[in-house]
This record gives structure tokens, sequence and C-alpha cells, in this order.
């Protein structure tokens, strides 16, 4: 009796529960990789030739052929990418399934067994680096310069090898970011169980399961982001120490280096500093504040554009500030004309939980509005917690910890908004294709604030408690729903 007890004290520790979920969250993501077709990620083509362009050698001894990049592609054969990525794309009919969205594509043989073509695909017969000049990447980031190691160590073995061992390090980097999500749920307060449950939901969200999956540089960005708000909330706990600064500024050199889009946890660390600051002289000498602060923006003014530029980006070029004042207006108009419209919040909304644009079917097309209609009684939940004169829930996270939550999503979402904005000008017409998938980085952040404003309005530890329950089981039952209902009769049946 007494080694069952044992065992029963051991399974309801909430490391061994937190274990749980990052392992059903790993292996979850390893079959859906195994279920997405190749190259079938969100231009997961792209990416992966990165890869191979950065694990080719450094010495091209083979003929190079000039071709220009078009902007059009009709087809696979289209791209400058290596003859392997090409040839193994129409082996499995990816133009198919590129032009032809809401239809079942065979990527089955006739057996059920194997996947279209698979003999010729792992038959090793097709060049491996890219012969044609310029070659069609995505860049070098740290996420592809990781995953050319990976390419490299498995030189010898066939496409499907290698292409599927690195969506499994993407998978890799999701599990760290439900980890490190648990960890911004005990920072801000709250207690073990609670914080396992809210990272249960994360874990089983939909989309972040499946974008974890793909070949794609935001595979990073995420645990990254993540990482970030883990510092930040640290140092809103405690102070700036050593740790939390270090968290911070890794976070934002190792982001900037995987993806533009981190540059908004440099606007936001700037802000943070500014805070602690103010904080620490408001109550002592307001003189020194008021000397201390344009002496602040005028070091940030001289630090920012030089690490940026450091780190490989021009922070002018990617403004969207161009021409006379009245052109920027001009253009900020017709983009907000052009992108805050109902059909581009739907796609953004349906883009971020998963892939519901794959069925016609009353689930697929209502529970966006379910999960609207929550969010809903969470926002009068958070106004009530801003705004009421009614104390806080002890079970509920301090005020500073969710302010700075929803400017991570505003930071972000500006972000996202002016490079968008950028593109417009320069091509005229919308670059985000599915635009719900960017905001994936602050998805702890997202979870917290939902049920904080629910927790509010419930009042009651128990009822709270509740509620969480009732989201995981909603979560977990959604994700799997998507797989075994969208995913699988997309791409078999």
């Amino acid at each position: 009796m007494r080694n069952i007890q044992s065992a029963k004290d051991f399974c309801e520790k909430p490391g061994f529960i937190l274990a749980l979920i990052l392992a059903g969250f790993f292996f979850k993501g390893v079959f859906i990789t195994t279920l997405f077709p190749i190259f079938t990620g969100q231009d997961e083509a792209r990416h992966y030739n990165s890869v191979q362009f950065l694990a080719e050698p450094k010495e091209k001894n083979w003929p190079m052929t000039p071709r220009p990049i078009v902007p059009d592609k009709a087809t696979i054969a289209d791209y400058n990418f290596s003859e392997e990525i090409r040839e193994a794309g129409a082996a499995a009919d990816f133009d198919l399934f590129r032009h032809a969205l809401y239809d079942t594509s065979a990527f089955s043989d006739s057996t059920g067994y194997s996947g279209k073509n698979e003999t010729t695909i792992d038959s090793l017969s097709w060049k491996k680096y890219n012969e044609l000049s310029p070659p069609d990447t995505a860049g070098k980031s740290l996420y592809h310069q990781l995953a050319s190691l990976i390419e490299k160590s498995l030189d010898g073995s066939n496409i499907l090898v290698r292409f599927f061992s690195v969506r499994i390090f993407s998978v890799l980097l999701g599990t760290l970011a439900v980890l490190l999500a648990y960890l911004i749920m005990r920072t801000i307060g709250f207690l073990p169980r609670e914080s396992l449950i809210l990272t249960a939901i994360v874990a089983f969200q939909p989309k972040l399961s499946m974008y974890t999956t793909n070949i794609n540089y935001d595979a990073l960005l995420i645990p990254i982001f993540s990482l970030f708000t883990w510092g930040a909330v640290s140092s809103l706990k405690k102070g700036l120490d050593w740790k939390n600064v270090s968290l911070m500024i890794i976070s934002i050199t190792l982001g900037m280096l995987t993806k533009g889009t981190a540059i908004v946890l440099l606007a936001v660390f700037l802000g943070l500093v500014g805070f602690h600051l103010y904080q620490k002289i408001k109550h002592r000498n307001k003189f020194l504040l008021v000397l201390a602060l344009p002496l602040l923006l005028l070091v940030f003014g001289f630090l920012v554009p030089r690490v940026t530029a450091y780190l490989g980006y021009n922070l002018v070029a990617l403004l969207p500030f161009k021409g006379s004042l009245t052109d920027i207006f001009s253009s900020l108009q017709s983009y907000l004309g052009k992108s805050l419209t109902m059909g581009r919040f739907a796609l953004s909304s349906r883009t971020y939980w998963g892939s519901l644009g794959w069925e016609d079917n009353w689930l697929s097309q209502n529970f966006t509005d379910i999960i609207k209609l929550i969010e809903a009684f969470s926002l009068v939940g958070l106004g009530l917690y801003f705004f009421s004169k009614k104390q806080r829930p002890e079970y509920l996270p301090e005020k500073k910890y969710v302010l700075f939550l929803i400017a991570m999503i505003v930071a972000l979402q500006l972000g996202i908004r002016l490079y968008d904005w950028k593109i417009f000008i320069e091509t005229g017409s919308l670059a985000l294709g599915t635009p719900g998938r960017y905001f994936l980085p602050n998805l702890a952040g997202h979870i917290i604030l939902v049920f904080t404003g629910l927790g509010m309005l419930l009042r009651r530890e128990n009822y709270f408690r509740n509620s969480l329950l009732t989201g995981l089981i909603m979560m977990f039952s959604f994700s799997l729903y998507l797989i075994f209902n969208v995913v699988l009769p997309r791409y078999y049946f």
C-alpha cells in the first residue's frame, strides 16, 4: 500500500504532470509531422531550400545556371530550388495541392501503405544542391543555420529522412515554447494546478501544434518570444537583475537573428527599462526624472540603429514612412481600407485556431464564433478587472502582468501591420496570406488574458478552475477533431 501511495503522490507532482504535457505535445507533433505530406507547410519548400543552400559546401564546384526569380510561379519547377526539391515536389503532386485548396489530394499509392511515388522520391537520383542562380531562399536566419546542421549530419539519407528530421526539430522548438509557457504562468502568480491546466490549453491549441511541425523560422521565433516574456515578467516580479536582463537580451539577439519581427522585442525591452527607471526615481527626485528621460532617449537613439545594423537590419528601410506626409497618410488610408475588413478579420481568426477552411461543416464554420463569444465575456471581465472597485481575486495575476501581456500583443500587432503596410506600398497588395499564424508568438499571453477576464467574472476559485478544465476539454477535443476529421480526410481519403 505504501508503494502505491508513493506512486500516486509522484504522479500528482507538478513536475511529473508537466513532463506528461510536454511529452504529449512532442509525440502529437511528431504524429502530425507524418500526416502533412512533403512541402505542404507554409512556404515550406522555400524554407527547406534555404536549409539545403546553407548545408552546401562553401566551394561551389558545380556549374551555375543564371535564371531570374519570377514573381508569379505556376508550378514548383518555376522556383530556383535544388533539383531534388523541384523533382520531389512534382513527384508528390505538390502543384495539385497548391492549386486545389478544397479538393482532396491523393498522397497515398493504390495500396495505401506508401506515399505517392515514394520509391522514386527515395531513389537519391536528384542533385540536392542549388545550381540555379540566384537561389530562391528565405534568407540565412538562425533557424535555417541550425536546421542545416541536421541536413549535413544526414547527408547520405534520402530527402524524406532529412526533410522530416528537420520538421521534428521544429516540434522540439514548439515543445520548448510550451515549457516556457508554464514558467510564465508560475512567475505571474498562478498556482501549480492552474498553471498546468493553462499550459495544457496552450499545448493543445491546434494551430501551434500544426505550425511547429513545419520547416519555418517561426518555429524558433515562438519560443524566443516566450523566453523574452518570461524574462520580462520576472523583472516585473523581482526588479531588473542580471538573470532576467540576460534572458531578454539573449531573446532579442536570437530573435533578430531569426526574423525581423523580433525588433518589436527591442521596443518592448526599452519601454520596460524606462518603466523600471521611472519606478526607481519617481519618489526620490522629480528633477532627476525629467533630466533622465531625454538622456535615455538620446542613448537609445544612438544605440538602437547601430545594434540593429550589426544584426543585419536597416531600421529605416524597415519602416513604411516614405515620401511626403500627404503620401504617407494617403497610403495608410488605402492600406487600412483594404486590410481592416470583416473578411480579413475572419481569415486571421480561422488561421490562428487551425485549418478551418478545408471542410465545409458546422463546426469548422462556427468554431471561431464560439471562441469570439467566450472572448467577448472575457473582455467584459477584463474591463471589471481594470476599472471595477471590486478587489482582484487572489487566484488572478496582478495588473502589472496583465498590462504587460496586453502591451506585448499590441506591440506585435503594430509591428506586423507596419511591415505589411511597407509591403503594400511596394507591391500594391496585402502580403499576409494566412495572418493568424503571425500572432502565435503571444499565444501564452493570449490564453492568460482570456482566462483572467473569465476569472474576474466568475469571482470564485472553484468556478475559475472549472472554467479552465472546460477550456482544456474544448481545446483537446477540437485539436483531435481537426487532426482526424479535417487533416486526414484532406490528404488521404
